[in-house]
């Protein structure tokens, strides 16, 4: 047999050497468990970059009896909200040399849901994110143990002990306020029909009218995902003169409904201003480019992962779990072009 001359693959023992420290000092360092002295701390950092150690997963989920990992259940995979927010979560947890297992919930399949979460606990997870930016997040999280951690991103508020949640109905109340201050009488809103919560964008575009003493008019929805629907809201909308101003729950809405007002011979926004949701990509490259609310998805993300990470450092150690805590993450508008004063009718 031919002798290996690639270099040993460095161990905790290894580092514990070179940092003149013992294996157990390294193994409570790397696990954040017990509190370590900043000065073996520093040692036990510069002994594993020199060495270029990675620590075993498998061998310390063995010794933990759960892996240093997380599940992500998570609803519309491919929606922005979610792709961002799976990001932020990647992001905190690779600082902490943890993996991340996304396990996607179907929301047109809500018997599927338990499955899916007994699929994802099956790994044994140190703890779960579960995003409720939709019903099937509301149905995982009925299905988690009590005794794992657990955050929740989104909802509304109170839905869990520890939770990341976006400014959303602040964000719906902004954009109305903004187009009733450039002048409009009213503003109309499009949204999908499953806005979940206390906390959405159509509350807060409810609590600007109703702040102004203006009738609040029925809010027009469209079928989750269905875009054809938003576009015949759009021409609905745009056959009615007393519509100038539309904010749309979302920037696909509000391009869908852009589209509609086109059709019924209404010109965006000297005819009629509309604002969307979630500040994507496209905004700025559509004409007009579109005004819309930003919410930092990637922070929510790094954000739970790091109050989960509190919660099962704490249970490692055998202390008592933080304190509750809902964490609010603000959002900030984008103004661009597709909005403006309403024009001078006789």
């Amino acid at each position: 047999m031919a002798k290996s001359t690639g270099r040993a693959r460095p161990v905790i023992k290894d580092v514990a050497k070179l940092a003149g420290v013992s294996a157990p000092t390294v193994s409570r360092y790397l696990n954040g468990t017990v509190n370590v002295t900043e000065d073996k701390r520093r040692r036990i950092a510069e002994a594993i970059k020199e060495l270029g150690y990675e620590p075993s997963v498998v061998a310390r989920a063995l010794s933990n009896r759960e892996m240093d990992s997380v599940v992500v259940f998570a609803a519309n995979p491919d929606a922005f909200s979610t792709s961002a927010t799976n990001h932020g979560v990647e992001a905190a947890a690779r600082k902490r040399r943890f993996l991340v297992t996304i396990v996607s919930l179907d929301e047109s399949d809500m018997d599927s849901v338990e499955a899916r979460v007994r699929m994802g606990l099956a790994v044994r997870p140190a703890g779960v994110i579960v995003y409720e930016y939709g019903w099937a997040g509301v149905e995982a999280l009925k299905r988690l143990p009590r005794d794992i951690p657990t955050v929740v991103v989104g909802g509304g508020f109170g839905d869990g002990d520890y939770q990341v949640i976006n400014a959303e109905r602040d964000g719906g109340r902004w954009m109305t306020m903004h187009l009733l201050d450039m002048g409009h009488s009213t503003v109309f809103h499009v949204a999908w029909d499953k806005e979940t919560g206390d906390n959405s964008r159509t509350n807060g575009w409810r609590d600007a009218l109703e702040e102004r003493g203006i009738e609040v008019p029925e809010p027009v929805l469209v079928p989750a995902g269905d875009l054809r629907r938003a576009v015949a809201a759009g021409k609905a909308l745009g056959r009615r003169k007393d519509v100038t101003a539309v904010f749309a729950a979302s920037d696909e809405i509000a391009i869908a409904v852009m589209k509609g007002l086109r059709e019924s011979g209404r010109k965006v926004p000297q005819d009629v201003s509309v604002v969307g949701f979630d500040d994507m990509d496209f905004d700025a490259m559509w004409e007009p480019p579109l005004t819309s609310y930003t919410q930092n998805f990637h922070e929510m993300g790094e954000r739970a992962f790091r109050m989960l990470y509190d919660q099962v450092r704490a249970k490692r150690a055998g202390h008592e779990p933080p304190q509750s805590q809902i964490e609010v993450v603000q959002g900030k508008p984008r103004l661009r072009a597709s909005e403006t004063s309403p024009r001078t009718r006789a």
